[in-house]
């Protein structure tokens, strides 16, 4: 996987300290669901909200219907940041519209440089290389036709483009021959972090609302957190206002007194640093994992085996 899969360990940016806590248990297998109790008799392995099957972490990320209206707004989330880098330099066609003779819902369509691009986000469990190879051609053939139905509209070219970003924010290395078209070499390198960032927000809140009963998230919100690029904007605002205070305050005044002048505009507004801690710092609800005591009792581990199917939206 990309390096953008594992950005947090070294900039911490865009993620929660709850996001931090289970992303490392998650991807070592380490977390305390009824699937890996393998000295239980089978009943007591079974999901606690679904009861169908086992309780393992990709069972509860991607496949336990009781969470289906989470994993919409996962997917949505990586839609959302995905069309913003397209619609920069091409033009959205459609957008979760039924096109074709069996009314197939591509997440977008755009005209790219005079290339049609059937564009279709899909998440699944990190599983190994060979799940995303998977899941990216499952995407290729289900929208196979839609190649023949476009041709026949007057598209000269049209190429189908799966973007996998997987449930604990591993970043498909693959997604980058398109991205490379539409997006800058620096704004291609924040769009990874943040669909690395979201995915692993999403799946974090709802391992927890399968632990705890509480829901993590308001109901039809994309993302409960300012988006990190407008905190990148504003700290960039807050740089000018800096530079400029300080070029005029370098200036001589009128009776040949260099000390800085008063300016409380400026030395009311909060530091670079001030602005990104109040916008990305988590309130206490957010941190919340378990209604456990605060002794970490409820952290027991245990090796990961089974459960390697993967689902995507």
């Amino acid at each position: 996987m990309a390096t953008a899969s594992t950005h947090f360990l070294t900039e911490g940016k865009y993620t929660r300290f709850a996001d931090w806590r289970f992303v490392h248990r998650a991807r070592l297998g380490l977390v305390p669901l009824n699937g890996y109790k393998y000295w239980a008799p089978r009943p007591q392995r079974l999901c606690r909200k679904c009861g169908k099957w086992d309780e393992t972490l990709p069972h509860v990320l991607n496949h336990c219907p009781s969470y289906s209206a989470a994993w919409q707004m996962r997917h949505n989330a990586i839609v959302a940041r995905v069309k913003k880098a397209v619609a920069f330099k091409g033009t959205i066609l459609h957008e979760n519209q039924a096109i074709g003779p069996d009314n197939l819902r591509p997440d977008l369509v755009a005209l790219v440089d005079g290339t049609t691009y059937i564009i279709d986000v899909t998440i699944p469990f990190e599983n190994r290389r060979e799940a995303f190879a998977q899941a990216r051609q499952r995407k290729i053939t289900k929208y196979n036709q839609l190649l023949s139905h476009f041709a026949s509209l007057g598209a000269t070219k049209v190429s189908i483009v799966p973007i996998l970003v997987g449930s604990l924010g591993s970043w498909d290395p693959d997604n980058d021959a398109f991205l490379k078209l539409v997006a800058t070499r620096s704004y291609l390198g924040l769009l990874r972090k943040l669909c690395v960032s979201d995915c692993i927000r999403w799946s974090r809140d709802i391992y927890v609302q399968h632990l705890t009963g509480a829901q993590q998230y308001s109901a039809g919100a994309v993302t409960l957190h300012p988006d990190p690029a407008a905190v990148e904007e504003q700290v960039s605002t807050q740089e000018q206002v800096n530079a400029q205070h300080s070029s005029t305050s370098q200036q001589s005044t009128p009776n040949g007194d260099h000390s800085q002048q008063p300016n409380s505009q400026v030395s009311d507004a909060p530091s670079v640093e001030d602005t990104t801690v109040a916008l990305c710092m988590p309130t206490c609800s957010q941190l919340v994992e378990c209604s456990a005591p605060r002794d970490n009792s409820c952290e027991q581990t245990s090796p990961v085996v089974g459960d390697a199917t993967t689902t995507d939206m």
